[in-house]
């Protein structure tokens, strides 16, 4: 669970952990999918917070891995759970569908580059819904392309009304998917991912330039790598 770097140990083949930082290297095969998704996590656990006003929310990292968006939620109260301790640091390990945890107990809930690697991607949702507090927010991504990872455990890829069905089936409201990214990151995307090796990091510079470069001059989001979405629990 959690955030997988892109160079992770089963992930395009490179090497590498789960995510630990976010830091972005142009020269990276990852880079075109953090380059999106990272500000896109952001802007919605800004909006979340705003609109929750608490002066302490409470805040739950579903699949937290190592971590890497501990720093969105300081004057938290966060706690943060895995299915493992392998490569992870949770406070509580649990089962993202069949969570261990009092019903209505958080404001925010972060689940970031999990669902994918669920085989019930509805129990995800509908665990994240029952311990939100009405009112609070749902923070979920994931892919719609990526390479296999993770195997066997990579059950899931999700278009844009994939998220809205599964978030408005278990009752949350105000969905908004937002594409990280847009066809030309995804597609150079696809071609730094066949380029492994410290050797080929000049290539890949120039491969993530381009696709970032033609993202902006010809935006078009029928193929983006990732989605985000922010959904709220009704009051």
């Amino acid at each position: 669970m959690a955030d997988r770097d892109a160079e992770g140990r089963r992930g395009a083949g490179a090497r590498g952990g789960r995510l630990a930082e976010r830091r972005l290297r142009p020269w990276r095969q990852d880079y075109l999918v953090h380059r999106y998704l990272w500000p896109d996590i952001g802007h919605a656990v800004a909006t979340a917070r705003a609109r929750i006003g608490a002066e302490r929310p409470a805040v739950l990292d579903l699949g937290c891995g190592n971590r890497p968006y501990a720093d969105l939620f300081a004057g938290c109260d966060y706690l943060a759970v895995d299915r493992t301790t392998e490569d992870s640091r949770p406070d509580v390990v649990t089962d993202a569908t069949r969570l261990a945890l009092a019903g209505e107990r958080f404001d925010l809930v972060l689940c970031s580059q999990v669902i994918e690697h669920v085989p019930d991607p509805p129990a995800l949702v509908r665990e994240s819904f029952r311990v939100l507090r009405p009112g609070g927010f749902l923070v979920l991504t994931g892919p719609f392309w990526w390479p296999l990872h993770e195997e066997p455990h990579d059950y899931h890829r999700f278009t844009r009304h994939g998220f809205q069905h599964l978030l408005r089936s278990a009752g949350f409201a105000d969905a908004q998917v937002m594409p990280d990214g847009g066809d030309w990151a995804q597609f150079f995307l696809a071609v730094a991912l066949r380029l492994p090796g410290p050797v080929l990091a000049p290539v890949r510079l120039v491969t993530n330039l381009l696709g970032a470069g033609l993202d902006r001059a010809a935006p078009s989001f029928r193929y983006p790598a990732n989605y985000t979405a922010l959904a709220r629990r009704p009051r």
